[in-house]
């Protein structure tokens, strides 16, 4: 019975010791809690309501290559924000936001030197607040068409110039496109 009472009390000190640690470790918790609730209240309070206009241009680079060999229509593309986009000195786009868009034509290289084709619609991006902001920008590129080189080559040495294939059409990583704000949008600027 002695032995019995000595493990009784042995597990109620455990059991005693554990709700003091929680105790503590939650007395001391509870003010960092309160400390970052405090900061993100002076932030948001520090924020101001910008308003984006319509049209503002800023510069997206593309972060992977896009060719006409390996796009197909409706791949989706993303892009980065090259700077941050400011309104009135306070950033309401900040840099490295990602963008995104879609491919929207491809034309594979062909015969005669037919280049290949690729056409990319730029669709939206996110504000520093969270909110979405549509853009609009017609980025087409296309390759070295060597239609008439070939043709004036050909009439001069063979009949076999049909054979000769253009190029693909390849936006390398890094290349820079202006896109433009495709609404009006109030944004909470820090």
């Amino acid at each position: 019975m002695l032995h019995a009472q000595q493990i009784l009390k042995g597990q109620a000190a455990r059991v005693i010791s554990f709700a003091l640690l929680i105790a503590v470790l939650t007395a001391h918790s509870l003010p960092l809690a309160a400390s970052n609730r405090h900061e993100k209240q002076e932030k948001v309070a520090q924020a101001t309501e910008v308003v984006l206009p319509d049209g503002t241009e800023f510069t997206v680079l593309t972060t992977d290559e896009i060719s006409s060999k390996t796009a197909a229509e409706g791949d989706a593309v993303t892009f980065k924000v090259e700077e941050d986009v400011k309104i009135n000195g306070r950033v309401v786009i900040a840099k490295d936001t990602i963008v995104k868009g879609t491919v929207s034509s491809v034309e594979q290289k062909g015969r005669m030197g037919k280049a290949g084709k690729l056409g990319i619609r730029i669709e939206s991006t996110k504000t520093v607040d969270g909110q979405k902001l549509k853009l609009r920008a017609s980025k087409g590129k296309e390759g070295e068409d060597k239609t008439t080189n070939v043709i004036l080559l050909s009439v001069l040495v063979s009949p076999f110039f049909l054979l000769k294939h253009g190029k693909d059409a390849v936006i390398k990583s890094g290349t820079k496109l202006k896109v433009f704000s495709d609404q009006e949008l109030k944004v909470l600027a820090p």
